[in-house]
């Protein structure tokens, strides 16, 4: 559970927030946990791996969406809720990604974009709700071996600094690509866009 220090938080719980959230930040972005120094990595590296935290999500969704449409039809209602959750987590998602895009070629930093980060929120809160969902009504009421599922970031804050590190890598990248570089770059942000469940339950 995240919680976020106060004002008045002793220091040392300050420091071991900070802490947990530099090592899943690391850990996103592929970078080992035990480093004490991070290492300078170029501007392709940084945009593979911000690429990848966003590829990631959208790959786990959709397993978990795969997982909903397998073994959640035995329950009616659970599989109708587990579909509304999804189309709602990937409209967001989509929303975010063509504010990224939309601000890549604005030449304005998501960072400071209020609209990016009002997509990303919402972003954050309904993957977390369609992922929890599928946790709690399919997979913990499975009998015997339960399915290998991929790990996600489980609270919104969590995710949320996880992606927008991720678009600010991106941004950066973008920001100091040429012409030719730069649309090979909008073109592998369109491919972050979710399956639709329909497809997905095509198999």
């Amino acid at each position: 559970m995240f919680f976020s220090p106060s004002k008045t938080s002793h220091p040392h719980s300050r420091l071991l927030v900070d802490r947990r959230l530099l090592l899943l930040g690391l850990t996103f972005l592929g970078i080992p946990a035990g480093c004490s120094q991070a290492p300078a990595l170029s501007g392709e590296e940084l945009l593979g791996r911000a690429v990848g935290v966003l590829t990631h999500e959208k790959s786990a969704a959709e397993q978990y969406a795969v997982l909903l449409a397998t073994a959640g039809k035995s329950d009616p209602a659970t599989f109708v809720r587990g579909i509304q959750l999804y189309a709602d987590a990937k409209a967001e998602f989509d929303a975010m990604i063509a504010e990224l895009k939309f601000d890549l070629t604005a030449g304005q930093d998501p960072a400071r974009s209020a609209v990016f980060t009002g997509a990303l929120q919402g972003a954050a809160e309904k993957r977390v709700a369609f992922t929890a969902f599928v946790r709690r009504e399919v997979v913990d009421k499975l009998g015997g071996a339960r399915p290998g599922l991929p790990e996600v970031l489980g609270t919104v804050p969590e995710l949320v600094k996880v992606i927008a590190d991720a678009g600010l890598s991106i941004w950066k990248a973008f920001h100091d690509a040429g012409k030719e570089r730069r649309d090979a770059i909008l073109t592998e942000v369109d491919r972050l866009q979710w399956r639709s469940f329909a497809d997905i339950a095509k198999g």
